[in-house]
């Protein structure tokens, strides 16, 4: 069974990383995605549950797209990929490539204290 591996913070899964994820099963069987289980800070709000259960939103079928924890305390993960052997770049169009979860937090902080006033 061909897997393509998608590795994320995914604070939050966004519309960028839904499309990386429909990219990967147009090409695999299935894709196992590595969820990083950070610290939650201000850069990283969102507890690891709640980031799967995003993920289960747009992708439900359990066998096709597997979840996985990787502990990640510091939150200083550095990915290497030996050589260029089965690893693929997706690159997407420029609109979904200039989505930001940066921005998309900054707005989300900004609708909080919002309603919080």
């Amino acid at each position: 069974m061909k897997t393509g591996v998608f590795i994320g913070r995914f604070q939050p899964f966004h519309e960028g990383h839904k499309k990386c994820v429909e990219h990967i099963l147009e090409n695999n069987d299935r894709c196992l995605i590595l969820v990083r289980d950070t610290e939650q800070t201000d850069k990283n709000p969102f507890p690891f549950e709640e980031r799967i259960a995003r993920i289960r939103t747009f992708f439900p079928d359990e066998n096709q797209v597997l979840i996985t924890r990787i502990p990640d305390p510091g939150a200083d993960l550095t990915v290497y990929i030996g050589r260029d052997v089965g690893y693929n770049l997706i690159q997407l169009d420029p609109t979904t490539e200039a989505i930001s979860a940066t921005d998309i937090r900054r707005k989300l902080y900004a609708e909080k204290a919002t309603t919080r006033n």
